[in-house]
């Protein structure tokens, strides 16, 4: 899932995540400060730029980014680990990083953006959530960026800020087409390989 701060990405994920029990949040590397709503290793592997800069070396991100003066990667092992082992992961990942991972695995990466219905929603969003004008400031210096990705993603939600139940729907609806456009496409393979065996 990418798109601006404050779009509500997260807010739809974890209602999705309540709904399908096989699905799991990607913990994302970063150095940035844990939120009171978080646990260590749920929405994040919360680390010291140290950890991070020796995660970096040793190879374990598939690619890493500066956001608002914060280090943010993806781990290479646990997506590994989950394409091996059949199972879904979903993630709120910036721009840039989503580019990467969707070029590292692009038959095992679906790119959903969410936006806001406009950026004074979204500056409100972020008042209500806490956040200082300096953060804010910081924030929206990245939207125009951000939202000029949008046209590269396979879905889009807009996220009006009283309809969670209906932009959740949406998710809920693509997590499932993108499970059944699977199974198709393994049903193919398969059926493909026993054709090739009768000859």
């Amino acid at each position: 899932m990418v798109g601006p701060a404050g779009a509500g990405k997260n807010a739809i994920m974890n209602e999705v995540l309540r709904q399908l029990p096989d699905l799991h949040q990607l913990p994302t590397a970063t150095t940035r400060p844990m939120r009171d709503t978080e646990e260590q290793g749920r929405e994040h592997l919360f680390v010291s730029e140290a950890e991070f800069q020796q995660m970096n070396v040793s190879d374990e991100l598939i690619e890493s980014q500066i956001v608002h003066n914060h280090l943010y990667g993806t781990p290479r092992a646990t997506i590994e680990r989950a394409m091996y082992d059949g199972r879904d992961l979903i993630a709120d990942i910036e721009v840039l990083g989503a580019t990467y991972l969707h070029h590292a695995y692009p038959q095992n990466t679906v790119l959903v953006f969410v936006q806001p219905p406009s950026v004074d929603d979204l500056i409100k969003r972020m008042s209500i959530r806490g956040e200082s004008q300096q953060e804010i400031d910081t924030r929206l210096k990245r939207v125009e960026m951000e939202m000029q990705y949008a046209p590269q993603c396979d879905y889009l939600i807009t996220n009006y800020q009283d309809q969670l139940k209906e932009s959740s729907a949406i998710l809920y609806g693509i997590v499932l087409a993108e499970r059944s456009r699977r199974a198709l496409q393994q049903l193919r393979i398969r059926t493909a390989s026993m054709q090739n065996q009768a000859f």
